[in-house]
């Protein structure tokens, strides 16, 4: 506005617009450095959340940047490696870029985060701000949680609640088989699972626990066929990618009518490889879905969903990503620059944002958003339907926030 005010008369008006619209664009970008799998077995997931970082951004760039100025989005291939997204770290610090995004592996995640507290303490002229849209494992904010860290999306702990307030309220669940992958996100589900559904609904039998390779079964029949042989009506699994849709195609080949609760059935890909296999058996927990009810319907939200589907021809999955940026966005113009990063996690700590997915809160004690989960089924007779399919998902429950907002397990250590 001082600027505007210092051209003098109206009649100078478009010659300062022009003048002010120059200046803008001289001003250099808001970098955000993406480190995320962009190669190998699970490139595919990285490139659907490439995109959905990129939109997110360029929603922010549409109507004006942040400060006068655009966000860059600065793409960096962590090829599924921790070592490797650790010297994506070292790169970010030395082109001077104060953002981080990232979230798809946990492990990846875990180190990224203490590679992140040790460089700024050490590093107080150079800090980075860690932004991550959804890692699983329950400690990246709780034992292991830090200052520099903010997780926009409910982790896996927060969805087991929401999974369990479904089971208490759903009396046809009875004999529950267990069946993840193995490694450390598979034995927390596991885990988990026996421990909150259990007290939620003491009379549940968990009739089966398995663990299988990651990645590296062909052939699931030998283990739809023991969920068969245990009266299983439901199927709990934290399966994602080959490994699920297999698993389903499977229990459909061998006849078996249970249901599927996954964390993963959503993402993208999997409703095509499952197919038909899918239909009313799977469910999945999630933050949002293309038809949610129609009382959790904003303007915003319908041209998201439209808008993301005719520029990247694929569903709108990844909406903690739309929220971060936008709350990064609100945090930077209320601090007013883009170098105080201790003044920018301030401004984060205890944000409230009424976005079009719902209300999502920022919790100051563990940088842990909080925000509602809805459980879905894949049914034919949708409005909007998955990956051109003829099914999508249909909303059976509704979790709000508080059911899943769990006691503080972070004792965080502060900036001076």
């Amino acid at each position: 506005m001082a600027f505007f005010r210092s051209c003098g008369a109206a009649l100078a008006l478009a010659a300062c617009t022009l003048a002010a619209s120059a200046q803008q664009q001289q001003q250099p970008p808001i970098r955000i450095a993406h480190i995320d799998t962009f190669s190998g077995p699970t490139a595919s997931t990285g490139v659907t959340v490439s995109k959905t970082l990129l939109y997110a951004v360029n929603l922010i760039n549409e109507r004006g940047g942040v400060l006068g100025r655009k966000l860059e989005v600065v793409a960096m291939d962590n090829a599924g490696d921790p070592a490797k997204a650790i010297s994506m770290l070292n790169s970010t610090v030395d082109q001077k870029i104060s953002f981080m995004v990232q979230a798809g592996n946990s492990g990846i995640a875990g180190a990224l985060l203490g590679a992140v507290e040790k460089h700024n303490q050490r590093n107080p002229q150079s800090r980075v701000l860690y932004l991550n849209y959804g890692s699983a494992l329950p400690e990246l904010t709780g034992e292991k949680c830090s200052f520099w860290m903010f997780r926009f999306e409910a982790h896996q702990l927060m969805k087991m609640y929401a999974i369990a307030d479904y089971v208490k309220k759903n009396p046809q669940i009875k004999r529950i088989y267990l069946i993840n992958q193995d490694y450390a996100f598979g034995r927390e589900v596991s885990a988990d699972a026996r421990e909150i559904i259990g007290k939620a609904r003491p009379d549940v039998q968990f009739v089966g626990d398995d663990f299988h390779p990651f990645g590296k079964v062909k052939d699931f029949s030998p283990y739809v066929l023991k969920i068969k042989q245990s009266g299983a009506d439901t199927v709990l699994t934290g399966n994602w990618g080959n490994d699920l849709s297999l698993l389903v195609r499977a229990s459909k080949d061998a006849g078996l009518g249970a249901r599927y609760i996954t964390y993963y059935g959503g993402l993208f890909g999997v409703p095509t490889s499952i197919g038909a296999a899918g239909e009313n058996t799977v469910f999945q927990v999630s933050s949002w879905h293309p038809n949610v009810p129609v009382e959790d319907k904003t303007p915003a939200l319908e041209k998201y969903q439209k808008d993301f589907k005719a520029k990247f021809g694929e569903d709108l999955y990844y909406t903690s990503i739309v929220v971060q940026t936008e709350m990064l966005a609100k945090a930077i113009e209320k601090v007013g620059n883009t170098t105080d990063l201790v003044k920018i996690a301030q401004a984060l700590e205890g944000m409230e944002y009424d976005s079009p997915f719902g209300k999502i809160q920022m919790r100051k004690d563990d940088h842990q958003a909080t925000h509602p989960l809805y459980i879905n089924q894949l049914v034919k007779g949708v409005k909007y339907d998955a990956e051109g399919l003829g099914m999508g998902w249909k909303t059976v429950a509704k979790v709000p926030g508080a059911v899943t907002e769990l006691p503080v397990n972070c004792k965080m250590s502060r900036p001076d």
